[in-house]
């Protein structure tokens, strides 16, 4: 029969003694409830899968996701091919040799020519073309920060939340262990006769219910951790979580500043402007481009022995195109670059504002908030004594359990928020607030705002 049930066992003459001796085993066990420890509640998770190496806090894992993690590599690799491609359709045209013989097989002297094709850029379009190389470079360089500072964010936001998932399953775990405890001893307590057969099932019920939860956490967590070692570029076992901890929240200057500075800081901009350049560049080539490419000729012919040169010219006649599709969609591409700058510039705008009022909020309820791990330790403890002593039902120290597990992870919540907070803030406006922060950043103090 599963001990874990209360179960039906009469009273003997001796109560009195055995009632005692309950009561003795139930104030042991509420005082090693007390007693528990609480130094890993905000440490990694005992879960499988933790690995043997070597711890790694945040900035750790960004240093490593920079090295090897696949949203920074793919970073590098978009900027090589919009590079590339950049390059390869403003390259010059090749000149071109031909030799060729002429008259074989027949009773006349072979002709022997030696010609060389020099393209001739006639119109400029070429040149309007290699101007916009710069531009294109730039774009491509601008597109690749903002890609790289995105992963960065990204890395960060998955090492929080791996972190996350282990606190609150550590915190599942204690409280599984305790609720298991209480439910020991209550059913126990019944057997006896000491408390009535309700309360031995709901204490059974709520570990019960803890041990699901704590099942569904230990997923979660790991889920987590893989997904971590993705964005690290590892393997899952291959590191064990630091502590999560709350992070400085300094003080940030006022909106105008960090729109100014954004508005320098971040390469999203910088990116759109250039493509503005280089969507000029192509549509003038374009333009130009009505005439086609012009060659210049020269070389030499050997004719009935005789050795003579030759020159000429060759260029398409602009009849039946004359550019007209390249041109309206060169004229389309510049608009929608000037476009995106506009919304890119509103983007910036709405981005900054909005994680200052975010930041400023959970900067505003710091006092209260980082007490929040603290506050649950102490509402278990005290509602554990009380039960004890007999000052408190069951009902209220399962609910004092539950507010004190909700109040831990609310701690732990908070400061993934705040976290959060502070890194989208410095993504929003392309600086780091001080040289602390985990993110690839110039600093806030370094960057012009009169702009």
């Amino acid at each position: 029969m599963n001990e874990r049930e209360p179960q039906a066992v009469g009273v003997t003459g001796h109560m009195g003694l055995r009632r005692l001796g309950r009561r003795l085993m139930v104030m042991s066990t509420a005082a090693t409830l007390v007693m528990l420890p609480v130094s890993r509640m905000y440490g990694q998770s005992t879960g499988g899968g933790a690995g043997d190496g070597a711890v790694i806090d945040l900035h750790q894992a960004l240093a490593r996701a920079r090295a090897d993690g696949p949203l920074h590599q793919l970073a590098n690799a978009r900027e090589q091919t919009a590079i590339g491609r950049v390059r390869e359709s403003t390259q010059w045209a090749n000149p071109s040799l031909e030799w060729r013989r002429e008259n074989l097989g027949s009773a006349l002297q072979p002709d022997i020519f030696a010609t060389a094709y020099v393209p001739f850029d006639f119109s400029g379009r070429r040149v309007a073309l290699r101007q916009a190389t710069s531009a294109g470079t730039a774009r491509a360089h601008g597109d690749y920060q903002a890609d790289w500072r995105s992963a960065d964010l990204d890395v960060a936001r998955g090492w929080l939340h791996a972190a996350m998932s282990a606190g609150v399953l550590d915190v599942l775990e204690r409280q599984a262990a305790a609720l298991r405890q209480i439910a020991d001893v209550d059913a126990a307590r019944w057997r006896e006769g000491l408390v009535a057969e309700a309360v031995a099932l709901r204490t059974s019920l709520e570990a019960d219910r803890a041990r699901m939860a704590l099942m569904g956490a230990r997923r979660n967590a790991e889920l987590a951790r893989t997904e971590l070692a993705r964005l690290l570029g590892r393997s899952p076992g291959d590191a064990v979580l630091a502590t999560l901890t709350a992070p400085a929240m300094p003080g940030a200057p006022d909106s105008l500043v960090l729109q100014s500075a954004a508005a320098t800081a971040r390469p999203e901009l910088r990116a759109r402007e250039a493509s503005v350049r280089e969507t000029d560049r192509r549509l003038t080539a374009e333009q130009r481009g009505v005439f086609g490419e012009v060659q210049l000729q020269g070389g030499t012919k050997e004719t009935s022995g005789v050795m003579t040169g030759q020159i000429g010219i060759a260029m398409p006649l602009p009849f039946f195109n004359r550019n007209d599709g390249a041109r309206q969609r060169a004229r389309g591409e510049s608009m929608e670059a000037r476009v995106q700058l506009e919304d890119t510039r509103r983007v910036v705008h709405g981005s900054v504002r909005v994680a200052l009022l975010h930041y400023q909020n959970l900067q505003a309820a710091q006092p209260d908030a980082a007490t929040f791990g603290t506050r649950g330790r102490d509402v278990a403890e005290i509602a554990r004594a009380s039960y004890r002593e007999g000052h408190v039902t069951l009902t209220e120290l399962l609910d004092a359990e539950r507010a004190s597990a909700d109040a831990m992870q609310a701690h732990l919540q908070w400061m993934v928020d705040a976290w959060l907070a502070r890194l989208e803030l410095e993504r929003a406006v392309g600086a780091r607030l001080d040289a602390d922060s985990p993110l690839d950043l110039p600093l806030l103090s370094t960057l012009p705002t009169g702009r």
